[in-house]
């Protein structure tokens, strides 16, 4: 299994099309609502990126994580 870079998370999502037939089919048997997840997942990402960003705004600039936070928020395209 590769790692996908964060940069390329949030556009994906947005890139999701529509599940086939034989996808939802098993996915609602298994109970699993394919379409709503994915929705999910993307809303999601939009809460990380705004919660990072309310975050990064009260981090002090000397704080070691600034960085980090920044890097990882800049990353979410």
């Amino acid at each position: 299994m590769s790692t996908v870079p964060s940069t390329t998370i949030v556009t994906n999502l947005k890139n999701v099309t529509a599940p086939t037939a034989n996808t939802l089919a098993d996915a609602t048997a298994g109970g699993l609502d394919m379409p709503g997840m994915l929705a999910l997942s993307l809303m999601k990402a939009y809460e990380l990126k705004e919660c990072l960003t309310l975050i990064v705004a009260k981090t002090d600039s000397a704080d070691p994580n600034l960085t980090i936070l920044n890097d990882v928020l800049a990353s979410l395209t």
